[in-house]
Formats: structure tokens, C-alpha cells, sequence
């Protein structure tokens, strides 16, 4: 049987080709703005004609490129603006006059941006797609509860054990059975500098709440790439839970 293309799955060639003219046009768009306003006087003076003739259609192509790849795995926020950005960046760089520091701090923190940063972040988006949480937001992806039908300290020793499930292993920082909490740590591995794990434990109606969060040991947090680590985690020590009381 013939596998069957959904409509929402994306395709990464047509969005990556929308992305990049896109990225193009800003660029070229900016730059030539601005060297508009260096060498005429009057914006009347400015040759727009010729500029919209070779960029619009580009434009509309570009959007369709990125309009058709898009589907569920590729967003517009996460995907598309980081490389718009930096390409602006780079165009705006001639606003900064030659020898001055801004200059150089612009025309150096530019190209690490775009050739460092942009790519180890592109190959995060990656690794979250191939998950499957892409679109997930970092606070659902990392954190789960889990209701399990067993008494308290069980459930208290089974989040202990949870941990050896976790890869690499965690080693526990601090715990208080009385208030139910557990505070792990893990190592440095390769997508990762650490996480800490977090057990909130809680007994509700006859049964057992656990909440599991996941977080980077590094701040600020927020620019912690961790290519699917902290889901991992929060996944693996679940299945561990759930499997230990089904």
C-alpha cells in the first residue's frame, strides 16, 4: 500500500528555499536602503522601480516556498525568524561607520551568530522534530504528572529508582520525604551541560500525584538548547513510573 502524504507534514526543501530568499531579499532590501539614503537626497531619487521588479517576485515566491513546507513541523516563529534576523543584522552592519567599535563588534558578533549559533540551534529544531515535540512549548515538553495507585512511600522509593533510568543516572542533591520532594542532578553529556530533575510528591484521593520537571542546570535557561534532553528525561522516568505500578 502506498504510504500517503499528510497535508500538515512539511516538506524541509521548499521551506528551507522560502527561508532562504527571504533571508536574501531582507538582506538585499536593507543594504540597499540604506545606501539609498547615503547617496541621494531625496527619496524621490531613489531607483524603487527597479528594486521592486527583481524583489517582488521573489517576495511572493519566497512566501510561497515557506507557506507550502511549513505544515505542523516547521514554524514560522522558531524556524523562519532566526535566519531573517540575522540577515538583517548583517545588512544593517553598514549603518556602523568603518573603525569605530561598534563597527567591529558588529561585523565580529554578526558571522558567529549567523555561522555558530544559527546552525547548533537549527540542528536543536531538528532533534525536537524527529521527537515529535517541535511545537510542544518548552513548559509542557519538560514537566509531566503522573497519578499512580500505590501508597506514598512506595511512590516516594519508586521516584528514587527513577532516576537510574534516566541515561548517565542522577545523583541526588536534596530530599525531604515529609514535604515530598526530590532534587537530582545529572552530568554533562554530549547535548547537554546538566539538568536538574525535580520530584513534587503529593497524595490526592487515594492516590499518589507526581510532578517531574526536567531543567537545565545552566542559566538563563530560556537560551539552553537542549536538543530533547529534558523531555527525555520527564519521558524515561514516567515510563519507568507507570511501568512499576500498572
Amino acid at each position: 500500500m502506498m504510504k500517503q502524504k499528510t497535508k500538515n507534514t512539511g516538506s524541509p526543501l521548499w521551506f528551507w528555499i522560502g527561508t532562504l530568499i527571504l533571508a536574501l531579499i531582507i538582506f538585499i532590501s536593507s543594504a540597499s536602503i540604506i545606501s539609498f539614503v547615503e547617496r541621494y537626497s531625496t527619496i524621490s531619487e531613489w531607483p524603487i522601480l527597479g528594486m521592486l521588479v527583481v524583489e517582488v517576485p521573489l517576495t511572493l515566491f519566497g512566501i510561497y516556498c515557506v507557506k507550502k513546507g511549513k505544515g505542523n513541523a516547521y514554524s514560522l516563529k522558531a524556524d523562519l525568524l532566526p535566519v531573517l534576523i540575522t540577515s538583517l543584522f548583517f545588512s544593517l552592519g553598514k549603518l556602523t561607520p568603518p573603525g569605530s567599535i561598534g563597527y567591529y563588534l558588529g561585523w565580529s558578533a554578526v558571522p558567529v551568530l549567523a555561522f555558530v549559533f544559527l546552525p547548533v540551534y537549527l540542528l536543536h529544531r531538528r532533534a525536537l522534530r524527529k521527537m515529535g515535540i517541535v511545537n510542544i512549548p518548552r513548559s509542557e515538553r519538560n514537566r509531566k504528572i503522573i497519578e499512580l495507585q500505590c501508597s506514598y512511600d512506595e511512590a516516594f522509593n519508586l521516584c528514587i529508582s527513577a532516576l537510574n533510568s534516566v541515561k548517565g543516572g542522577a545523583r541526588i542533591s536534596d530530599m525531604d520525604r515529609s514535604l515530598g520532594f526530590i532534587v537530582a542532578k545529572t552530568g554533562q553529556t554530549m547535548k547537554s551541560w546538566g539538568e536538574i530533575i525535580t520530584f513534587n510528591i503529593r497524595e490526592v484521593n487515594n492516590k499518589v500525584k507526581i510532578e517531574v520537571i526536567s531543567k537545565p542546570r545552566i542559566r538563563p535557561q530560556l537560551l539552553v538548547l537542549d536538543y530533547g534532553k529534558n523531555y527525555e528525561n520527564v519521558k524515561k522516568i514516567a515510563d519507568f513510573l507507570e511501568s512499576k505500578t500498572s
